[in-house]
């Protein structure tokens, strides 16, 4: 009888009588599990007939059963057993295949050979065989096999190479299969494929260099070759020259219209900040894809950037109740509302942000404008709910938390807060620094020096914790020389930095080198004009006899600051005004 076998369900139903049969198995070059497990999980559909026996059947649909269970060894041994007695390609193909992907050297030369018994002059068991003999370091075996795919099947040759190189086990056999492309780019000097291979292996070797002066040459030969246009784009962005990579690109589609190119050069673009060139880049893509939102949306964030609100704002909120866009269009309307100080707003955006990677980022923004609302306890609240949502972040939020009890006076609960932290990452540089500057505010001298020396031990160059430690021996000590040393140190490292000049002008101050500190402040003050040093400022020009700009100064930052105790307590102080 004659039957038609489409699936295990059919072979399960054969008798033990002899069938006219056949196996045909879907191709597969590249041999990576999900290839092997979808080639064995598909129909095996008949495509001629052969006369087998049910022993025959009985091996197929044994090893298709231990395919779709991923026992490869038994689906090995079974369509290997069937294929020597049936010969058939299909078959000894599946085996061949099975017999590389497991790595089981002996049974895929019998299948190999005895593939090649039954077809000659199959390019595809070359192919494996070039695979083979690769891993196993057989370079004249390896040779003769590419060369014979090169030669007879050169249309697809570049996409062979690229399976051939995504199934070779280890470096040996890559640097193997390099100089075998060499050897025959000697012999084919006209070939542009094979530059084109050798430059994939030098990509995947990580010599950029080397793939781009293959991937010229191959385009020297072919210069209207897309793929490979494709490859020196790529290797352009592996080196950051994404200028060049757009320029590459845009050379592509300009030859041939390509949709998905294009949006490439539009991420390009916006990756370059030439968000001109990129509006328009969407713009364009988007008159051709109306319906498509992801677009749409990498156009609203352009808008952002080229300040046109209303534009990224019509955008944002078209998308804000579409799936997956709901939460990243929440986002950045919240920021968009936060920068211009609508911040009721802007929480309530934030608020509708759920899922990550957004979520996180929302919370942290909420809680730098009740920062800035100066709503402390209400941010306080939200920090105890967010450490435990949040366990890995922990730290982060303690920093928050001591700031707004600091913030509302409490300046021990603070300390207290980063103290606890101390307990679970004691060399969390970030908390041992603003706990040394929480002990200032609550007298503990020791606990401030312990930290910020702990802190320039870790890292000498520590220019923040140099000039924390110096100006605090400065400010609450007569340990002039020992603040000396860590300021001409911090100075040295942050010679252009305003708060270290103005530790530095205060030192002086101390030491009554009264004309240079004024020097170092005055500079510090004019780079950037804060309270404290306004304070010192005023405080130098006074000694100095020059009470009237000392007036001027410090009427000024009164102007911007006049709840600043510091500048309260000098103007009680040195003018008697309360």
């Amino acid at each position: 009888m004659v039957l038609k076998v489409i699936s295990v369900v059919g072979l399960l139903t054969l008798t033990a009588c002899v069938a006219k049969e056949s196996v045909s198995v879907p191709s597969s070059s590249v041999l990576e599990a999900g290839d092997i497990r979808a080639e064995l999980q598909a129909p095996v559909l008949v495509e001629k007939e052969t006369e087998i026996s049910s022993e025959v059947l009985f091996l197929l649909m044994t090893a298709e059963i231990a395919g779709q269970r991923e026992q490869y060894g038994i689906a090995l041994d079974g369509y290997l057993r069937a294929a020597q007695q049936v010969k058939d390609p299909e078959v000894i193909k599946r085996a061949a295949k099975i017999a590389l992907f497991v790595q089981d050297p002996d049974k895929l030369k019998q299948a190999l050979d005895l593939w090649q018994e039954v077809e000659p002059d199959s390019v595809d068991v070359r192919f494996l065989t070039a695979v083979a003999a690769l891993n196993a370091g057989d370079r004249a075996l390896a040779l003769e096999s590419i060369e014979f795919v090169l030669l007879n099947d050169p249309q697809v040759f570049d996409e062979k190479a690229l399976a051939l190189i995504k199934s070779l086990n280890d470096q040996p056999s890559v640097d193997l299969a390099q100089s075998i492309f060499v050897e025959l780019s000697a012999k084919y000097p006209a070939n542009a494929q094979l530059f084109f291979v050798q430059a994939l292996l030098d990509a995947q070797s990580n010599n950029v260099p080397q793939a781009q002066l293959n991937i010229s040459q191959a385009l020297a030969l072919k210069p209207d070759w897309p793929k490979a246009s494709l490859l020196q784009a790529q290797l352009y962005i592996s080196k950051r020259d994404l200028a060049a990579a757009t320029s590459v690109l845009q050379g592509v589609v300009a030859k041939q219209d390509n949709v998905q190119i294009r949006e490439r050069i539009a991420q390009l673009l916006m990756q370059q900040e030439r968000w001109v060139e990129a509006e328009e880049a969407l713009q364009s893509l988007i008159e051709n894809d109306p319906e498509n939102d992801e677009l749409k949306f990498k156009l609203a964030l352009v808008y952002l950037q080229t300040n046109k609100e209303a534009q990224a704002r019509e955008g944002l909120l078209a998308l804000v109740t579409k799936e997956p866009f709901k939460d990243k269009a929440s986002f950045y309307l919240a920021r968009m509302d936060a920068a211009n100080k609508r911040y009721n707003e802007a929480l309530i955006w934030f608020d509708g942000v759920k899922t990550e990677p957004f979520k996180y980022e929302a919370e942290m923004n909420s809680l730098l404008i009740l920062m800035e609302q100066e709503r402390y306890a209400v941010a306080i609240d939200k920090i105890a709910s967010l450490k435990a949502a949040y366990p890995e972040k922990i730290n982060n939020f303690s920093l928050f938390e001591s700031e707004a009890y600091s913030r509302l006076g409490e300046h021990q609960k603070g300390f207290d807060v980063l103290s606890n932290a101390l307990l679970s990452d004691p060399d969390n540089e970030k908390i041992l620094f603003a706990r040394a500057l929480l002990a200032d505010k609550v007298g503990d001298m020791q606990t401030l020096e312990a930290d910020l020396l702990y802190l320039i031990e870790k890292d000498p160059n520590d220019s923040k914790a140099l000039n924390a430690l110096g100006y605090t021996l400065v400010d609450k000590t007569t340990r002039y020389r020992e603040a000396q040393a860590y300021l001409d140190r911090a100075i040295a490292i942050r010679p252009n930095e305003p708060i270290i000049m103005d530790s530095y002008g205060w030192l002086l101050f101390k030491l009554n080198r009264y004309e240079e500190s004024l020097s170092y402040l005055q500079k510090a003050y004019e780079m950037e004009p804060q309270a404290e040093i306004a304070g010192h400022l005023v405080e130098v020009l006074w000694v100095l006899q020059r009470q009237d700009q000392a007036k001027a100064v410090l009427l000024r930052a009164l102007a911007k600051n006049p709840e600043d105790k510091m500048l309260l307590e000098v103007q009680v102080r040195l003018l008697g005004v309360r």
